[in-house]
């Protein structure tokens, strides 16, 4: 698998004000799913940089945010800073076994899936953690993104979507993986959105700088699903 994508620091600049004064930064096929998380209680994980746990928070959530201690040091630096009230949990994001539960909302932060080596465990991890009706939103990395390439000046295709060559440029993993891992785990996926690019993290297709963005975004970067427990 590849390994978990995180904000770039060069270009992306957190300010604790903004959350201290109520911002959110979700898109809008984030917001469809957690416009209602008012007094409902949430999971973020991993920790990424915090921006989802705060998010949360400011949409009126009780937010607990689940990640080892180093991998929450920003996160936890940032809620301090904010001044906003996040609980945190200890353990490793991919773990069967998620404590603090039953949560109305888990919510999984970027770059976490093309790090984790199976899906099931996590699928079902999650499924045990979630409320009867409550949901997983996905915010993430299109395993497409990982697919081109450039090829003696040309943007075409250069890695397998199905990660079956010798050089495992491939993401390791296919929308169809994932969504099955979900329904297996009794959670069916109600709402899916892919995007050419993600508004607040690098995709895969950032690297090609040199590529007309009207080119490389014929393929989707992002995507933002979301999975319900009946």
């Amino acid at each position: 698998m590849s390994t978990t994508l995180q904000p770039d620091p060069s270009w992306l600049q957190v300010d604790p004000e903004f959350y201290r004064h109520g911002g959110h930064s979700f898109g809008p096929g984030e917001m469809l799913a957690l416009a209602e998380a008012k007094g409902e209680r949430a999971l973020v994980y991993p920790a990424s940089g915090g921006e989802e746990a705060l998010s949360l928070a400011n949409l009126g959530a009780t937010v607990s945010v689940f990640d080892s201690p180093e991998n929450s040091a920003r996160a936890r630096a940032l809620a301090e800073q904010a001044g906003i009230a996040v609980t945190f949990l200890e353990g490793v994001p991919g773990s069967p076994e998620i404590p603090g539960g039953p949560y109305d909302t888990v919510y999984s932060s970027f770059g976490l899936l093309s790090a984790l080596e199976f899906f099931d465990d996590w699928a079902g991890g999650i499924a045990g953690a979630l409320k009867t009706g409550g949901r997983l939103v996905i915010h993430d990395v299109h395993p497409a993104a990982y697919v081109p390439g450039v090829r003696k000046g040309v943007f075409a295709v250069a890695h397998s979507y199905f990660d079956d060559e010798e050089d495992g440029g491939g993401p390791g993993w296919t929308m169809g993986d994932l969504i099955s891992a979900l329904g297996m785990a009794g959670m069916p996926t109600i709402y899916l959105e892919e995007m050419p690019d993600s508004e607040r993290y690098q995709t895969p297709l950032d690297r090609f700088h040199n590529v007309r963005w009207d080119v490389r975004w014929r393929l989707p970067g992002a995507f933002v699903l979301v999975a319900l427990k009946p």
